[in-house]
């Protein structure tokens, strides 16, 4: 979660110089720079990135960071080979055989963010996070089940850890 806010702050930081830059700019060539600092608030577009970050790069992905921790805390060796094999047997094993996807499928909408009805906003409503309500992510069962298995990657992870002998 540090690397994401991290590059949070960068970017306002950065957002906020191309600003003064630009500014600097116009006030040199003699143009109004006024319509440069009211069209687009930098406040509004921090906010909504920070919800953004928090909502998938912290929570969506979360079941994600507690596999791949799980997996650093339990083999000795080859941690990566341990990280992905699993899931492309589990995948394999499912096709042959019951000769379905919902592994992979499952696998793709946690990777690939949540399906696209689940981010549908209602009639009239606008992306200003001040009246962004979010109840149409957290009251997606996905988000909520992913959270509960994420937990218990880090219980198992703590465990593991806790159990073992010095690395």
């Amino acid at each position: 979660m540090f690397i994401p806010l991290l590059s949070l702050v960068i970017t306002i930081a950065t957002q906020l110089i191309m600003l003064l830059l630009a500014s600097a700019v116009l006030l040199g060539s003699g143009a109004n720079i006024a319509s440069l600092w009211t069209q687009d608030s930098l406040f509004h577009a921090s906010l909504v990135l920070f919800y953004h970050i928090i909502r998938f790069h912290g929570l969506w992905y979360a079941p994600i960071y507690g596999w791949l921790l799980l997996v650093s805390a339990a083999s000795p060796r080859a941690p990566f080979i341990w990280a992905v094999l699993p899931p492309f047997v589990i995948c394999g094993v499912e096709k042959i055989a019951f000769d379905t996807t919902y592994f992979l499928t499952m696998l793709e909408e946690r990777f690939i963010g949540p399906p696209a009805h689940a981010m549908k906003m209602p009639a009239g409503a606008s992306m200003d996070p001040m009246q962004l309500v979010p109840h149409h992510f957290f009251s997606q069962p996905g988000l909520w089940i992913g959270l509960a298995i994420a937990a218990l990657f880090l219980a198992a992870t703590v465990r593991i850890r806790r159990y073992r002998g010095p690395i």
